[in-house]
């Protein structure tokens, strides 16, 4: 009796530690998005209501089967998120809280930072040669990111963090840039067909800033180059480019958020944060579901969701999905 009892001792001495670890990989991955109004994902949804399942956090937080929250506020520039985590706790925000406890924390920042400094008038002084007004935000923004960073690592040096950063939204037409800024423009010789090119050059050298601190401090997060991306699809289908910014032609529309979801993943899936087949599975789910609800009478949903199953990656349900829902109306309205 008493070696029987030592022979089960041993085996749940054995076993035990196998069966925790597989309790706690069946636990929910905890998420936090940090930022701005991109982050938030409060524009670009058609319709509105579909916010929690187009807007990137959402996506990702879904087809991950993540506990996602997001913390982000519209009309953050770097100097406010890094003053909203050295605040304490206060009410249901608690960012602080939230990062000490994720396991994955996701900061998008910097847009405001350019945008609310008035594009326009940016574009015109580093066309005219004078690039004092950028350089002091870039000083600015490279202070808050290194604050935002060591804060973060502060908090949860173990979270895998990841950063994305700012893409191009301004096109020739675009109505960021003021009459005013366009007729002082003009006088420089810039007409609109160089206004994107400019912006670019502005983009980047904030989120050179980011790509700097990585390089002065290696493995501290990861970055999702959103401009990188977002000209690389606008250069292969313009069309689809274009598409891809909101009608207020500053925030992403709902498939530039895929979009930043299937760039995300690829990070999420190669840290080991993500299962692939998972994945892609529930984004197939997600994405017929919607398919199902919100355009039964305008989408041949039955051709879509054969092309869906039979899609490869997110990457491709992301194309198939809003090729097919392309200028049409949702059932919604």
């Amino acid at each position: 009796m008493r070696k029987r009892i030592l022979i089960l001792l041993l085996l749940a001495a054995l076993i035990l530690p196998t069966v925790l670890a597989g309790c706690a990989r069946k636990e929910k991955i905890h998420i936090v998005f940090l930022g701005d109004s991109i982050a938030e994902g409060i524009a670009g949804m058609r319709p509105v209501s579909e916010r929690e399942r187009d807007a990137y956090y959402g996506v990702l937080g879904i087809r991950n089967g993540y506990d996602f929250k997001n913390r982000a506020i519209s009309g953050s520039r770097s100097r406010d998120l890094l003053r909203r985590l050295k605040e304490e706790d206060k009410g249901i925000r608690m960012a602080q809280t939230l990062v000490r406890t994720a396991d994955i924390v996701h900061v998008s920042i910097l847009g405001n930072d350019l945008l609310l400094a008035d594009i326009g008038r940016l574009i015109t002084s580093t066309a005219a040669g004078d690039y004092t007004y950028i350089n002091e935000i870039v000083a600015t923004a490279a202070t808050n990111i290194a604050g935002i960073v060591e804060t973060i690592k502060d908090y949860n040096p173990d979270a895998l963090f990841i950063i994305q950063l700012v893409y191009n939204p301004i096109f020739e037409n675009s109505t960021l840039i003021t009459a005013k800024a366009r007729a002082d423009l003009e006088e420089l010789g810039v007409y609109p067909e160089d206004y994107r090119r400019l912006a670019d050059e502005l983009v980047s050298m904030v989120n050179k800033v980011v790509y700097d601190y990585l390089d002065e401090h290696p493995g501290a997060f990861y970055i999702v180059d959103m401009q990188k991306e977002y000209n690389r699809i606008l250069a292969e289908n313009p069309e689809r480019g274009k598409a891809m910014i909101f009608v207020d032609d500053a925030h992403p529309s709902s498939e530039g958020h895929a979009v930043m979801a299937d760039m995300n993943q690829k990070i999420l899936e190669a840290t080991g944060y993500a299962n692939p087949k998972t994945a892609l599975k529930n984004y197939k789910k997600m994405r017929i579901e919607q398919l199902n609800r919100l355009y039964s009478e305008t989408v041949n949903v039955k051709s879509v969701k054969k092309q869906i199953n039979k899609a490869k990656s997110c990457e491709e349900v992301t194309e198939i999905y809003y090729a097919a829902i392309k200028d049409k109306m949702p059932d919604y309205y």
